[in-house]
């Protein structure tokens, strides 16, 4: 569990942020995806109210993310913010973004990173990055794989001088990840839904919930943003195996149903209705952030127990069993290594 067992599903992320003040105040973070309205925009600004000293916000939407900057700098001005471009849906931007951090010198070192940004389609049509990979796993996954393991040597800069554990990167997962594993055989989504090994097939429990067909269909982007979503659980259970001895705590978090900006158009009256007779919470931004910030700076978090977290507690063996095999997250590691690098030779 965290170190306050009292959080839960509505807990407050600014009040959780001045809780452990001491673990961001004078730090330097990078929020992915912190437009106006969302989880990355709350975290950003509950870092400075809790004394962050500087925080990279990165975003794709030039105008976004220049609004961004301009309402946190407006709000915070004690934080030094820095807007920065990231394009997820290519690899060889992702990884230019990354070098780019790496050779600003005013940066020399991140101690806190948040992987935030995330895409869903709404559409059983599939789409493609430009590097003709399936959007969500590539987006979800691999451009936050390739940014942040380009990044390491300013994360590894920050665990040099931080105790053990304090330095971390959050990937902002979701309970999605019950609904499949990793396609190891079809990670493109070349064949059918149901068209790969038993071990590998989706469940379909929640897709009517989300007036999403009842049985399965060739390409379903429910399925396909749940696999980009175990992908974000698996990557922070290796980063956390590879990296802990240097240090560096990886974490992974579950925001539950948050109304930001894009869920206020995704979640309908009905789909509203149906949540709240499955008793799922529906939480405010605030609610929502918490436990990104908890996993973010909680120093009692050891991952001991699990490096997933939902509702500010570390879920364990809650889990599904496909997002905390440590064999899954190797092999996951090894395969993006090699997408990667061979859209990038």
């Amino acid at each position: 569990m965290a170190s306050n067992p009292d959080y839960g599903v509505n807990s407050s992320a600014r009040e959780i942020a001045q809780a452990y003040a001491s673990s961001i105040k004078g730090k330097t973070a990078l929020i992915t995806g912190a437009s106006l309205d969302g989880i990355g925009d709350t975290v950003a600004q509950v870092f400075a109210s809790a004394g962050a000293a500087t925080i990279i916000i990165t975003g794709r939407n030039d105008e976004k993310l220049s609004a961004a900057h301009s309402a946190l700098s407006s709000a915070y001005p004690q934080t030094h913010f820095i807007p920065h471009k990231l394009d997820l849906n290519s690899l060889a931007a992702s990884k230019a973004s990354a070098e780019a951090l790496l050779a600003d010198n005013s940066i020399p070192a991140i101690d806190i990173t948040i992987a935030n940004a995330g895409f869903s389609s709404r559409t059983n049509v599939r789409q493609f990055t430009s590097d003709g990979i399936e959007s969500h796993f590539g987006a979800n996954h691999l451009g936050h794989f390739v940014f942040i393991t380009t990044l390491l040597p300013k994360i590894r800069a920050a665990a040099k001088n931080n105790i053990p554990g304090a330095t971390r990167v959050v990937l902002v997962s979701s309970s999605a990840m019950m609904a499949s594993p990793i396609r190891f055989s079809d990670w493109n989504f070349d064949r059918h839904s149901m068209d790969v090994p038993e071990e590998e097939q989706p469940l379909w429990f929640a897709h009517p919930m989300f007036d999403e067909p009842a049985s399965p269909v060739p390409y379903s982007y429910l399925t396909a943003y749940a696999h980009s979503k175990t992908a974000n659980a698996l990557m922070a259970l290796e980063m956390s195996r590879l990296y802990r001895e240097e240090g560096i705590a990886a974490y992974s978090i579950d925001p539950g149903v948050t109304m930001s900006g894009a869920a206020k158009k995704a979640v309908t009256e009905t789909i509203r209705k149906r949540l709240e007779e499955r008793n799922i919470p529906i939480k405010s931004v605030d609610e929502g952030a918490a436990v990104v910030v908890v996993a973010a700076l909680d120093p009692g978090l050891t991952g001991e127990k699990g490096t997933h977290l939902k509702d500010c507690q570390v879920l364990g063996e809650k889990v599904p069993a496909w997002s905390r095999d440590a064999a899954a997250a190797e092999r996951l590691w090894k395969l993006s290594e090699e997408i990667v690098s061979s859209k990038l030779e």
